[in-house]
């Protein structure tokens, strides 16, 4: 006889209403107080079968059934067939996998030397030979771009990101690149979207005119007001670098009109302006501002467990700014919480991480393929070339030890299907292990989902049209 049981979740109280995680499914949704009182009584019961909890749901006959059918339709109620599902992603669909998103590492060289930074310092830089500071020639890009088009399928749209070192001290090369992914899109029909991402000090007229004609989306990395930004964020001579970079921001926000210009920050030694730096960054101009804590074993900059709980605390803060703009459909530019908000309401379960050896590459000015962006130039890491192609040896063995799944310390994780360990940079520095978990910041990825999963349901219960277009606006259809 087939037996059922409540499927893992979590439920939250959110302003007097039940709201169930549905972990697998990264599924969130309302559910009525006799519903929550039913799935108590089923889950308390351990596997029941059909009859047990139509007893339980104590209708009629047709009404439970439907109660029944719903329910595992909704897979809040599963077999162990169900449970024991072979995982989604890489390992059930083969090595054969459509590539969306190409990394061109177009330099290794940048006129900046901050201090955090996750590459050798600029003062051991100016020491390496010329070899290491390489530029990448048209004749590269244009392979890797004829790589992404033969190994992007059936795929229609893919993506083209110029990365660094400081992507614009290869200008002429992005030029070219741009030129030859356009020519290639209207040849195969399909749809080339391009991305950049600069530290802002080589925005010149040419520059900001070249990425509004090809509606380029840019990414400036800037820490925030002067004193924070400065503090880490200066020229290869240590000079400071926030009034290079002011005049050339507000050049590129006033003339993109097409595509909003997003600032990332490093948090680094502490989070405490967190939100002075985001306030700064909107007025500047910014449509979003995305934070991230810096990848350091270093421990002058690194963020301790209470630098981790004031950011979160931080985050906290301006979630409640979030959802004040959102009563009033206004938008209010947080890039962490609006990520996690569009994942949550697009149903979007990870089995990895990220698209890095799945449908992501980074090429370096080589023509060596790695893993992301952020791996590139390891070369325990290098997945082929543009010249033989992909390793499928290498990735078969890749993405067998990063697949959440096959993390132990994953497994019972409520959080997994929205993290999936985290990043593999991150675990490489802090774990010493590309696909190990993040341990070290496992506690605060789930206070930080619970977080917003309040916030979620919060909206749900007062402008679900609001969750909408915030899928509309990170490219989802409409629903």
């Amino acid at each position: 006889m087939e037996r059922f049981r409540v499927a893992e979740n979590r439920v939250l109280d959110v302003d007097g209403h039940s709201f169930l995680f549905l972990v697998r499914e990264n599924a969130i949704f309302e559910v009525a107080p006799e519903m929550k009182i039913l799935l108590d009584r089923c889950s308390s019961n351990g596997d029941l079968s059909r009859d047990e909890i139509l007893a339980r749901i104590g209708r009629s006959p047709e009404d439970s059934v439907k109660t029944f059918n719903g329910l595992v339709r909704r897979r809040v109620i599963e077999t162990r067939t169900d449970k024991a599902a072979s995982p989604t992603g890489a390992q059930a669909t083969g090595y054969s996998i459509p590539i969306s998103t190409l990394v061109l590492h177009v330099t290794d060289d940048c006129n900046m030397g901050c201090l955090y930074c996750y590459r050798p310092p600029r003062e051991k830089a100016s020491n390496r030979p010329p070899e290491e500071k390489r530029m990448m020639t048209p004749e590269v890009a244009e392979r890797a771009i004829d790589f992404l088009f033969e190994r992007s399928g059936s795929l229609k749209k893919m993506v083209l990101v110029f990365f660094g070192g400081e992507p614009f001290l290869n200008f002429d090369l992005i030029r070219v690149a741009v030129k030859h992914a356009k020519q290639k899109a209207e040849e195969s029909g399909k749809k080339i979207d391009f991305a950049v991402t600069t530290n802002g000090t080589l925005l010149t007229d040419a520059a900001v005119r070249f990425i509004q004609e090809n509606e380029i989306g840019v990414t400036v990395s800037i820490d925030g007001f002067e004193k924070a930004h400065d503090r880490y964020r200066r020229f290869a001579d240590g000079s400071p670098s926030y009034s290079a970079i002011v005049p050339n921001v507000a050049e590129l926000v006033r003339a993109s009109d097409r595509r909003p210009v997003v600032a990332r920050v490093t948090v680094a030694g502490g989070a405490e302006d967190v939100p002075v730096i985001l306030d700064h960054l909107l007025e500047m101009g910014f449509a979003e501002v995305g934070f991230a804590p810096v990848t350091t074993c270093d421990p002058s900059y690194q963020l301790d467990d209470d630098c981790m709980k004031q950011l979160l605390c931080r985050f906290g803060a301006l979630s409640e700014r979030f959802l004040s703009a959102a009563a009033h459909s206004d938008f209010f530019g947080f890039s962490n919480l609006i990520d996690l908000l569009v994942a949550l309401h697009e149903g979007e379960v990870k089995s990895y991480p990220c698209g890095a050896g799945i449908g992501l590459f980074s090429v370096d000015p080589e023509g060596r393929l790695y893993l992301c962006q952020r791996l590139t130039g390891e070369e325990r890491f290098c997945m082929g070339d543009l010249t033989r192609g992909l390793d499928d040896s290498k990735l078969r063995i890749f993405r067998g030890q990063a697949e959440a799944d096959r993390k132990e310390a994953c497994g019972s994780c409520w959080a997994r299907t929205v993290c999936a360990g985290g990043c593999y940079h991150e675990s490489l520095v802090r774990e010493g292990d590309l696909t190990a978990p993040n341990l070290h910041y496992c506690e605060w990825i789930k206070s930080w989902l619970e977080m917003g999963l309040r916030v979620y349901g919060r909206i749900a219960l007062d402008r679900p049209e609001y969750l909408d277009k915030l899928s509309i606006m990170r490219g989802h259809a409409s629903a």
